[in-house]
This record gives C-alpha cells, structure tokens and sequence, in this order.
C-alpha cells in the first residue's frame, strides 16, 4: 500500500521535484542544528512575461534599463522624454510656463553633440527615424544650468 501512495504522489505532483540553480561560486555548511545552502554569482535567470508585467528571477537582473541618469534636485517642474525606447519620435515634456533659455541637446553615446534646439512649447518632437540603433544622451539645459539627462535607446 505505501508504495502505491508514494507512486500516485509522485506521479499527481511532478512540480516536487528541487530547485535547480546555476552559480559562479557557493557552498553548503551543515551543523548539528541544520543546514544553509547559498550561491554567489547566478549566472542564468529567468525572466518571465505576461502582458505588461515582468519577473526576472535571480540577482542577475538582464533586463533593467536606466532611462534617467542625472536630474538636477529641487526642480520646480517636471522634464520627461518618452516613449524610450524610441522608433521614429522622441517626446520632450516640461511642465513650466516659461521656457526663457531652455534648450536640449542630443548625443550620440560618444559625446558627438547631433541636436541642439531651444525649447518653445511645453511639448517638443525630436524625429529620431534618422538615427541608426543604440544609445543616446539628451540633456535639458536652463542657460548653461544641466537641469535633467537621459539615456535613450533608439529601435
């Protein structure tokens, strides 16, 4: 009777079987009061999608872009470009009234200056279909005041 129990679990739940990972480095230590396992390094995750949401498993994080990488503090006024990644446009948009002296500027992710533009409306049209696939930076200047950068990705 036992074995037929243990065969039915078995074969009703297959999900019983132990977590497998794959790691630079770890160990395990035992004493008389347990054991710990532990890894260093994972060098494959898994990264699970559906609809507009994402898993990625592990420390490892392959899919985590930074978009924003300076922002001046205390803005009185929010600066966003979208959609990033970009295909054809890129957006600017502030939310001030006065835009005296704002301008932006695009490189390319060598530091070649490509757009220099001042800023009239609070919603400016960067047309990007031009540019080849990879990284961009676009700063957004007061005067000579860096008030926000971003890295851009161009599909």
């Amino acid at each position: 009777m036992r074995p037929l129990v243990i065969f039915l679990l078995l074969s009703v739940c297959p999900g019983l079987l132990a977590q497998e990972v794959i790691a630079s480095a770890g160990s395990t230590l035992n004493n008389i009061n347990g054991s710990i396992s532990f890894t260093i390094g994972e060098s494959v995750a898994n990264t699970l999608i559906k609809s507009d949401k994402t898993v990625t498993q592990g420390f490892h994080q392959t899919n985590i872009s930074v978009s924003m990488v300076s922002e001046m503090n205390d803005l009185e006024f929010s600066i966003s470009a979208f959609p990033n990644p970009a295909e054809n446009i890129l957006i600017l948009k502030l939310n001030k009234v006065d835009m005296t002296g704002m301008q932006f500027l695009l490189f390319d992710i060598n530091g070649k200056l490509l757009f220099r533009k001042n800023l009239e409306n609070d919603e400016t049209i960067i047309p990007v279909d031009k540019l080849i696939k990879g990284f961009y930076i676009l700063k957004v200047q007061e005067g000579q005041k860096e008030l926000k950068t971003f890295k851009i990705i161009k599909h």
